[in-house]
């Protein structure tokens, strides 16, 4: 965690302010790139995420960000984080890849490629009458 108290604004596509330390803004690459390049004021414009998925960016984050030496507490937060249905999960993966946030990226990837075969399994088996 660091010492330093350097907050950053995020407003999303749809035009939620969302207000995060600085260092927890740095798990994404995409903010991090914004910030070097000092396009971070008066805050950093969020186009292709819609308020309610980043919030759920910025939980992750913030969660990652301060617990990133305790990986039993984050799996568990991760497991219980990523219980949602398909479409959200759907665009927290874009949201994840937009922002370039690999760890998230491949844990809503997974989970959605688990939730989608199983979707397909059940279809497979009402489709043949499979019991």
């Amino acid at each position: 965690m660091s010492s330093s108290s350097n907050k950053i604004v995020l407003k999303s596509s749809d035009g939620e302010i969302f207000e995060m330390e600085e260092y927890e803004a740095r798990i994404s690459a995409t903010i991090t790139n914004m910030i070097e390049v000092e396009c971070a004021k008066p805050f950093i414009p969020i186009l292709n995420v819609t308020g309610d998925i980043l919030s759920k960016v910025i939980e992750y984050c913030q969660k990652h960000a301060n617990t990133a030496n305790d990986d039993d507490a984050l799996r568990l937060f991760d497991n219980e984080f990523i219980d949602m249905d398909i479409a959200p999960l759907a665009n927290l993966a874009d949201a994840a890849e937009y922002l370039d946030i690999r760890s998230l990226q491949r844990l809503s990837c997974k989970t959605l490629n688990n939730k989608l075969n199983k979707l397909k399994k059940l279809k497979d088996r009402e489709q043949n009458k499979i019991e």
